[in-house]
């Protein structure tokens, strides 16, 4: 029985044949570089069996042939597809990565690393190889369910205890996050939906466990500080597509030695219990004395009241957001428009938790209001006047706000009022 492995070679290129084999043959004695045309390469893939696949493309007449290989490839196999190109096209390139290819490298670069990539791409196979095993016989033992995928609740203290094991060893960050359907909620999402939206909104390396006969899971984000859990936590509802759907909680551990998972488990409980009455359905619990050395929050001592905590934590993200980002951008795409907007006012109204802009003029009166809410701003398109456009209204969580979307936003606006004058 052989034993060794089978690499293709795909090219039509046959000037590199010799170049590129010569140094792949380097790999083993009983490893086996198959060379194939772009014709051959089919059945010899289902022939063959190999274990990794090089493919070369000259240039841009032969990437439609190419995409067209790499797809009928992945209909039947997914080892290792490494695409070898002599030319750089991006849309190509996105394309092929489109159809899961695992590494591109130009053939600018020196034979060897070819070699490597070739190298790189079979032990991750490997790897991927012992992760199945592994995760089968998680799967016969009842700690991982079949279905989902997660962790099962039996094991979770274990598996979390290991995971915060392994967060103090290295001096890593980690933020628990408790997600759970609120059962109040006029469009309660299926569990289905609600492990579908999760799964593509965490990484490989995020430990996710399922609490049996709920539609509850938590979530340990490692490498990951508050802010980071934040934008999780807004990606998976706006995914879900359905306004106030989940309930959720946060709870950073920041490398607390002192911390047991059985106590974090009762946290994640209550907070998910907090959760039902807090703004936006979020509930924040901010337990340790580190604080993040992010500059969107600066603050030495949150000694704060849980009562009050989340709003301080927003009203603090917030007013970073509007000194840093809507400010700035405000004032410049405003005097951009200036002399475009003739005989127009634009005063400034700014409160506690709102900053408006005013456009007055002889013929139309509007506002652009942006109001904090919790974790969110509301920007509001205020339009008076007969002929005026519909007033319009926008939520965006506050750790979504960029320059860009103020800027978009705003543009949109004055665009609206410019219609009016």
């Amino acid at each position: 029985m052989y034993f060794g492995t089978n690499i293709i070679l795909v090219t039509n290129n046959e000037s590199i044949i010799g170049l590129l084999s010569a140094e792949l043959i380097k790999l083993r004695n009983i490893d086996s570089i198959l060379l194939r045309n772009y014709n051959e390469a089919i059945k010899s893939v289902e022939q063959d069996k190999p274990q990794a696949i090089l493919i070369n493309c000259q240039n841009m007449q032969e990437e439609p042939l190419c995409l067209n290989l790499i797809k009928k490839i992945r209909e039947i196999t997914n080892v290792p597809v490494i695409l070898i190109v002599e030319t750089y096209n991006p849309n190509f390139i996105k394309l092929a990565n489109k159809f899961t290819i695992n590494d591109i490298v130009p053939l600018q670069y020196c034979h060897s690393e070819i070699l490597m990539r070739t190298i790189w791409s079979l032990q991750q196979k490997d790897l991927r190889r012992q992760h199945n095993k592994f995760k089968d016989l998680l799967i016969q033992l009842n700690a991982i369910d079949k279905k989902s995928g997660f962790y099962t609740s039996k094991y979770s203290s274990k598996v979390f205890q290991n995971e915060m094991d392994y967060i103090t060893k290295t001096g890593i960050d980690g933020v628990f996050l408790a997600i759970e359907a609120n059962k109040n909620a006029k469009l309660r999402p299926s569990k289905e939906n609600l492990i579908g939206t999760i799964k593509n909104n965490v990484r490989l390396t995020d430990t996710v466990c399922d609490i049996k006969n709920q539609n509850l899971f938590y979530i340990l984000l490692t490498n990951t500080n508050l802010e980071g859990a934040l934008i999780v936590w807004n990606r998976i509802n706006k995914y879900i597509g359905a306004e106030n759907a989940l309930c959720g909680c946060i709870y950073p551990i920041y490398n607390n030695k002192n911390q047991t998972y059985d106590s974090i488990e009762q946290i994640l409980q209550d907070g998910i219990e907090q959760a039902k009455t807090s703004p936006n359905f979020l509930y924040i619990d901010e337990n340790s004395n580190k604080t993040s050395n992010e500059n969107w929050l600066e603050n030495d001592n949150l000694n704060i009241n849980k009562v009050h905590k989340n709003f301080k934590l927003f009203k603090q993200i917030y007013n970073k957001k509007l000194e840093n980002i809507i400010k700035p951008v405000t004032k410049d795409l405003t005097e951009e428009y200036v002399n475009v907007l003739s005989n127009t006012q634009t005063p400034i109204v700014e409160t506690d938790n709102t900053y408006s802009i005013k456009f007055v003029n002889k013929r139309q009166e509007s506002e652009f209001k942006i109001t904090q809410e919790a974790n969110y701003i509301i920007i509001d398109f205020i339009h008076s006047g007969f002929d005026s456009p519909e007033n319009k209204r926008y939520k965006i969580g506050l750790v979504d706000v960029t320059a860009k979307e103020i800027h978009n936003y705003l543009e949109n606006f004055i665009m609206e009022f410019k219609s009016c004058i």
